[in-house]
């Protein structure tokens, strides 16, 4: 017989899928102090002992979902976009494909929001994660210097100035979901924002 709390293989990918997604939610609406090996294994079905079997101490869990939701976040900016549209094209799919993230994983949103501050409240939080951060950055700057390369993009914006203002609207833009959580305003605040990124939200009258 098999000992309680120690997983099969098969069993194992299962449970440590599930902390992560109890833990990021943990996480993100009770904060770091709050969340507990006793909640998290009560939530995830197990025991609280074999929570040790996946993550050795709650810095390493945080970490683990630190990672998990980048990769989530990535996955969607990168399935979002195309080599062969223009930057604006790829930048209307993006807002759209994080938009619908933050309505269909709210926890997520919230986590992304959370870590900043808990990482200056827990230095050794802040310690564990930077050498793991910058995925997004890094394929948002991909995106930003591939469009400017190609000369889509106005001579006097920088690749990484314009990754730093796609990185502001869409932290916004998941604020402000998390905040109102109304949908009928996001979406009018999506189409808004589309058309301010394509140049097209202001009417400039002429010179006279």
């Amino acid at each position: 017989m098999r000992k309680l709390g120690r997983p099969t293989a098969c069993d194992g990918v299962d449970t440590r899928e599930r902390l992560l997604v109890e833990a990021r939610r943990c996480f993100a609406t009770e904060g770091y102090d709050a969340t507990t090996n006793k909640n998290l294994a009560k939530s995830a079905g197990i025991t609280t002992a074999a929570i040790y079997h996946y993550f050795p101490s709650k810095i390493e869990m945080y970490v683990a979902v630190f990672m998990d939701v980048q990769k989530l976040v990535c996955s969607t900016i990168e399935n979002s976009v195309r080599s062969d549209r223009e930057i604006t094209e790829n930048i209307s799919s993006m807002v759209d494909a994080l938009a619908a993230l933050t309505v269909r994983e709210p926890a997520v949103v919230s986590f992304v929001l959370s870590v900043s501050s808990e990482a200056h409240r827990h230095p050794e939080l802040m310690q564990a994660v930077l050498p793991v951060r910058g995925q997004i950055g890094r394929i948002l700057l991909m995106i930003s210097q591939q469009a400017v390369e190609r000369g889509e993009v106005n001579p006097e914006i920088s690749a990484q100035s314009l990754e730093d203002m796609l990185m502001v609207v869409l932290a916004g833009l998941a604020r402000f979901n998390m905040v109102y959580r109304d949908a009928r305003r996001t979406t009018e605040l999506v189409k808004s924002m589309k058309l301010m990124l394509a140049g097209s939200a202001f009417k400039v009258s002429a010179a006279v």
